[in-house]
């Protein structure tokens, strides 16, 4: 028997019943709708892993003083009673500790001092801030904040030289800051390369000077707000766009919006950590230090060789931790949701496919005298195989056709309900889908399928 007969052949006999048979198609599309969608969202948690695996985040290791730690001493009487408690103070972090550090760790990795603020500044002079107002609003314009610069909430990190390796940036304009700078406090700038555009569009921005506002005044209308002077910063040099993940793809979606912060790479200001206010001389403390890889494959490595120096510099007083770990706890714990969630929603798929079992089971005993007449009028056992599998595959194909459009419906609710998950059925929940109502038509028809050609042609007629 050709194909096309073979097909038209299983079609008829589903219509023939097709209630049970629209009943069997709906609960495999429900099933494959949920083998692939469940698919497509281990399948995205897959790639943000790979995604942010390479980017600057997933390197930086964050080095901090160990929180106040507690001790309690117990009395020799039983049962033990707390009797005294015993505070230790936190280690403070320096430059010195910077340099310690660095010392003790491999060339590759590279150690420099973290400090951020969220801080008003604004261009010193009149220049465009990307559709805001100008640097000062001419009197009696009816503007409220007439006379006063053009602010923009930006996130001001300060740290050492080695900030722009770890980054492996790249400079568009000038050159970052060195350890001269960093020495003698001198008040210079380097923009990342989508602050450096809002701010001067596509003009240079090298020699302008930016005002940090870190004072607060009471306005004519009784606001308070950051006073017009402050420290004046000179740019020095504008990065070229650096490899960023999570961050940047939320700093691309964010208006521009000068109340907004932009906490990516690109989108801050980075200055010599001894010229930040209240950070000048030789020695500031600091709260954070930061090292970085210079290859996401030595990540791992480099935070055990962090965690042994300061084991042995410190003695427990530093401690020291990655995004990377986090990220893969998280991702770890998602994935064997999603994993559990897709067997147990699975199981629609399975009932279905029982059903599909109990129909092919059934229609096999009320066409016994039907395949008997056939086979012996000379249909062999592998035609009436080939034919009684077929109209399985016939459902099970009919099923993952309205399940597959079904998937995605699915993955545009899961991502509404994991907010910053964007997942999408992809490839792999695809072919997951597709191999799912392919394999349980096949299987769950198969024995079917093997009773219907051993039905002997004389039991079959002589039966009522």
């Amino acid at each position: 028997m050709r194909f096309a007969d073979l097909l038209a052949t299983a079609v008829r006999r589903c219509r023939a019943r097709l209630l049970e048979s629209l009943l069997i198609i709906l609960g495999i599309a429900l099933g494959v709708a949920v083998v692939a969608a469940f698919s497509g969202l281990i399948g995205t948690v897959g790639k943000q892993y790979s995604s942010f695996a390479q980017s600057i985040e997933a390197r930086e290791i964050r080095i901090i003083s160990q929180s106040r730690r507690q001790g309690w001493s117990y009395s020799s009487e039983a049962p033990a009673v707390a009797i005294s408690r015993i505070d230790e103070t936190p280690y403070d972090l320096s430059l010195n500790d910077v340099d310690l550090i660095k010392s003790r760790v491999s060339p590759d990795v590279h150690v420099y001092a973290y400090e951020d603020f969220h801080q008003h500044l604004s261009v010193k002079g009149n220049l465009p801030d990307d559709g805001a107002r100008s640097a000062s609003t001419p009197a009696g314009s009816g503007d409220p904040g007439a006379g006063r610069p053009s602010l923009r909430q930006v996130n001001v990190v300060a740290s050492t030289e080695d900030v722009f390796p770890a980054y492996n940036a790249g400079f568009r304009e000038g050159i970052g800051f060195s350890a001269s700078d960093v020495a003698s406090g001198n008040r210079c700038m380097v923009l990342g390369s989508r602050l450096a555009q809002r701010l001067f569009g596509d003009s240079s921005a090298l020699g302008k000077e930016i005002i940090w506002h870190n004072e607060w005044i009471e306005s004519p209308t009784g606001e308070i707000e950051p006073a017009p002077s402050g420290y004046v910063y000179t740019v020095i040099g504008v990065m070229e766009p650096v490899e960023s993940s999570i961050m940047a793809k939320a700093a691309a979606e964010l208006e521009d919006d000068p109340e907004r912060f932009d906490f990516s790479v690109d989108g801050r200001v980075y200055i010599p950590i001894t010229s930040a206010p209240g950070m000048e001389g030789p020695n500031p403390k600091i709260h954070q230090i930061s090292a970085v890889s210079a290859s996401s494959k030595d990540a791992a490595r480099a935070l055990d060789e962090v965690r042994q120096a300061i084991d042995i510099e410190y003695d427990g007083r530093l401690e020291a931790s990655s995004a990377m770990e986090h990220m893969k706890e998280n991702m770890r714990q998602l994935r064997s949701l999603a994993a559990g969630i897709l067997v147990l929603a699975s199981a629609g798929l399975v009932i279905a496919s029982i059903n599909i079992l109990n129909l092919m089971l059934a229609r096999v005993l009320r066409r016994t005298r039907e395949i008997g007449i056939s086979a012996a009028l000379g249909a062999g056992r592998r035609e009436i195989f080939r034919e009684s599998l077929a109209e399985s595959l016939v459902l099970g194909i009919s099923g993952g056709v309205i399940g597959l459009p079904l998937s995605y419906g699915l993955v545009k609710l899961m991502s509404r309900i994991m907010e910053g998950l964007d997942v999408s059925v992809g490839l792999t929940g695809v072919l997951a889908g597709a191999l799912s109502c392919i394999v349980v038509s096949v299987i769950f028809g198969l024995y079917p399928a093997y009773l219907a050609a051993c039905i002997i042609p004389a039991d079959a007629l002589r039966g009522d």
